[in-house]
């Protein structure tokens, strides 16, 4: 039994040198039939550590059983090593979600990152598993931040309802974070689980004021508006979704709810055109197309040709802005000072390679706007006159009070 010990000990060193997984393949055994010394649980616990970190982001089952192994241990918590330990657990449901949407296999090992934060014990985290760290003058998710986000995907990936436990950790997350509009986007989607959409809608809304450039927030906040209800919301939504920034193979989905609209209105042309599109970026990146799209795509009429729905988006697009902004106070501010980008340097907030435009309202306060974002043309003159709209202090929405001359 010392000899063991010893080489517990001796391994953990071993182990940080690079040799952690044939270390771990020596004393799992021992793991599993109990004959660990009580002294070597929280050394065998870093090997299991190291062992994690170094094996390949593709050994799905081999970390799973590594991760199960560490379970067994009588070793402190909370305590750092457990919250290291945390840390590839959401790397490894991170990897184990990759393969699984690349490959579009029945075989492929899961990985529940809910199962496995319950077994952990969520009451475990510590004080700096809430601190945020900075990179490059950008805060990053604090490590509580990062567990919640792929928790609360999980639930609403398997329409599993959220523990007392996620919903804790998260509401006491947006009390040290009430401005992170990922946290709010969590817990509104912790309350469309709960079937609490009232409670969800206004969430979503606070987080595009946060960051109107987040395609998914649009979305999501478009799933709430029932199109039976209210037909040019829901469009008005998806669409300032499918404009957003972002990839085109992120808003699959969106454009499939699209289709989905227009098939509610009879007007089959738009709705094929949308899933042409759909379909395209799938085939592209080598996707399978989904039952749901197969199915919708049953319910156009043989026959039809596509046409394009653009036109009638930018028609219904204003509704969306006036369910989002409506409520603020407009401010009218003139254009006091005009900032091009600087050439040849990295992008970096106002530094970034876009036109900035200062603006000051009557009493002279000063704020900065990238006209581009509201799509107002950049080089307009001195003195052009503006209506903007604050959140938290920062312009929101900006709008020309007198048109540009073409």
């Amino acid at each position: 039994m010392d000899q063991l010990a010893q080489y517990i000990s001796d391994g953990v060193d071993r182990a940080k040198a690079g040799k952690a997984l044939e270390v771990y393949n020596a004393v799992a055994p021992h793991i599993d039939n109990d004959t660990l010394p009580p002294k070597s649980h929280y050394p065998t616990g870093w090997i299991i550590y190291y062992a994690l970190h170094q094996a390949a982001d593709s050994a799905v089952d081999i970390r799973k059983r590594m991760l199960a192994k560490y379970l067994k241990l009588r070793a402190a918590k909370p305590h750092k090593l457990h919250s290291m330990i945390l840390t590839e657990a959401i790397r490894l449901y991170k990897d184990a979600a990759n393969i699984a949407f690349n490959h579009q296999r029945d075989d492929m090992v899961r990985f529940s990152i809910s199962r496995f934060a319950a077994l952990w014990n969520l009451e475990n985290l510590r004080p700096g598993d809430w601190r945020r760290k900075e990179f490059e003058g950008k805060q990053l998710s604090s490590t509580a931040e990062k567990l919640i986000t792929l928790c609360v995907d999980e639930c609403m990936e398997t329409n599993t309802s959220p523990s007392p436990e996620l919903t804790a950790i998260t509401d006491h997350a947006l009390s040290l974070f009430p401005d992170s509009h990922s946290l709010l986007y969590q817990r509104a989607s912790l309350h469309i689980l709960q079937t609490q959409p009232d409670q969800a809608i206004p969430l979503l809304k606070k987080a595009i004021l946060i960051a109107p450039s987040k395609h998914y927030l649009w979305s999501r906040l478009a799933s709430l508006v029932s199109p039976e209800k209210d037909l040019r919301l829901h469009v008005s939504l998806l669409f300032r979704s499918l404009s957003s920034p972002g990839p085109e193979q992120f808003k699959g989905k969106v454009r499939l709810a699209l289709a989905k609209a227009w098939i509610y209105t009879k007007a089959y042309p738009q709705a094929l055109y949308e899933l042409l599109s759909f379909k395209h970026v799938y085939e592209q990146n080598g996707w399978h197309l989904s039952r749901h799209f197969n199915s919708t795509l049953s319910q156009i009429p043989e026959g039809t040709s596509p046409a394009d729905p653009t036109p009638a988006y930018k028609r219904v697009e204003p509704i969306a802005d006036s369910f989002i902004y409506d409520a603020i106070p407009a401010l009218e501010v003139k254009k006091t000072y005009h900032k091009d980008p600087p050439q040849n340097t990295p992008s970096k907030g106002f530094n970034s390679n876009v036109v900035a435009w200062r603006v000051t309202d009557s009493e002279g306060r000063h704020y900065w706007i990238h006209p581009h974002r509201f799509k107002i043309p950049p080089h307009l003159p001195i003195g052009t006159q503006l209506k903007i709209k604050l959140n938290n202090g920062k312009p929101v929405k900006a709008d020309l009070i007198t048109e540009p001359q073409p």
